[in-house]
């Protein structure tokens, strides 16, 4: 039997994965869970009633007599969970005194650094006057961009880029102490200075330490408002040499972080010092892993290769063997609608879908309703996938839909309580 701990985001891509290979899988979800436990039809899951230590022994008693072959994190909230787990219950995983740095971003930077790997400048602040001492210890210069943003959440939550003091205890005061989007309270901070270059993600999944890289992606991030805001990915079949330098900081990282089996999401920035380390996240990439776009343009999902490496690992362990790349282009589109108010329609979508390259179209919002996170990275304002050959195609495809978003010409906003149905009637008759 297959343990996932708290399949949700794409963690429930990761189940299905499963599901179609016939596993017997167990979804364990922690008590917080509980609304998403209750909607999984899945054949066997289990609840947690206890929080913290309780839970894993809550948890390693439950199974202490079925024939668990893994434990397997699948979604970041399940990260920390799934590796005490396994470690209760002998079974292999990550090294488990390296548990806290794959959560906590501070932790991360400094086990990077035990190693002798290149990292950001990073700082924990809890307070105005800590983040006055950072500042001044620093000496950074006035028009100096930074970066605030919670130690421990995701989807770029609460990831604020600053060029003054006072942006910067702006952003203190209206991130600190609130909730995240991985349920806790930011009771601090990190500081960190801003890394200019080109951001990139590196996926991977390991055995025995082992790491297979299976995606390399180039993002396009806008600063809009002050917050980074993520546009879209394209993957690199083929790397440069910088992207191949790259790549090899990326394995130097998971193993300074203890990464041994299963699934690494990880995102680096190529700048002119060399990679630098965002973050590593030890499960599989979301916020969206709808697998056929990937399938088309690789032939697997990240979700489908985990899998693979838990239930047929002498097959998995060929892949080591076969070099990275080739395949098509695949790019991964962050719809975006960055206007208030009610969506009344998605009049770009008729357009999107007649690109070329255009492959499906994930997660479109509700019309009536505001579009939910519109600058983040859950994937809750709509994600569209591009598949070619061309990537040249592929880029004016992309910057075609750009312009719609930047335009207010995607989706189509109208003011709060207005009738939406009355508008696309509207909108139909005067076409």
């Amino acid at each position: 039997m297959y343990v996932l701990v708290d399949p949700v985001s794409t963690g429930r891509e990761l189940a299905a994965a499963f599901s179609e290979e016939g596993a017997r899988v167990l979804h364990l979800y922690e008590a917080a869970l509980h609304a998403d436990h209750a909607v999984d039809t899945a054949p066997r899951t289990h609840l947690l009633t206890q929080t913290g230590p309780g839970a894993v022994q809550e948890a390693a008693d439950l199974l202490r007599n079925e024939p668990v072959a893994a434990v397997i994190a699948a979604s970041e909230r399940g990260v920390l969970l799934a590796d005490e787990l396994a470690d209760v219950l002998g079974l292999p995983h990550h090294e488990q005194h390296l548990a806290a740095a794959r959560r906590d971003k501070e932790l991360m930077v400094r086990a990077l650094e035990a190693a002798g790997i290149p990292a950001a400048r990073t700082r924990t602040i809890a307070s105005a006057a800590e983040l006055d001492q950072a500042l001044d210890a620093w000496g950074t210069a006035p028009g100096t961009p930074l970066v605030i943003k919670p130690r421990d959440s995701a989807g770029s939550d609460g990831c604020t880029v600053v060029t003054s003091r006072a942006q910067a205890h702006a952003a203190l005061e209206t991130t600190l102490l609130k909730s995240n989007l991985m349920g806790e309270t930011n009771t601090d901070l990190l500081l960190q200075e801003y890394l200019t270059g080109t951001q990139y993600i590196v996926n991977t999944v390991s055995m025995a330490g082992r790491h297979l890289v299976t995606e390399v992606y180039r993002e396009r991030i806008d600063t809009i408002g002050g917050a980074p805001v993520l546009r879209h990915i394209l993957s690199r079949p083929q790397l440069d040499e910088g992207e191949r330098d790259l790549v090899d900081y990326v394995l130097r990282c998971l193993d300074a972080l203890g990464i041994k089996e299963g699934a690494a999401h990880t995102e680096v920035m190529l700048t002119a010092a060399g990679p630098r380390l965002v973050e590593v996240n030890s499960r599989i990439m979301g916020p969206s892993l709808a697998p056929d776009p990937y399938h088309a343009a690789f032939g697997y999902s990240h979700q489908h290769l985990v899998a693979e490496r838990f239930l047929r690992p002498q097959e998995f362990a060929r892949r080591f063997d076969l070099p990275y790349g080739g395949g098509r282009t695949l790019a991964k589109l962050f719809l975006r609608g960055f206007c208030d108010g009610e969506l009344a329609s998605v009049q770009g979508a008729r357009t999107l879908r007649r690109l070329p390259g255009f492959h499906s179209i994930d997660r479109l919002p509700s019309t009536g309703a505001p579009i939910p996170d519109r600058t983040l990275t859950t994937g809750a304002s709509g994600i569209a996938y591009l598949v070619h050959e061309d990537e040249d195609l592929l880029h004016s495809s992309l910057e075609f839909v750009h312009h719609l978003e930047d335009d207010h010409a995607f989706y189509r906003m109208v003011d709060v309580g207005t009738d939406v149905r009355g508008v696309g009637e509207e909108q139909g008759a005067a076409a």
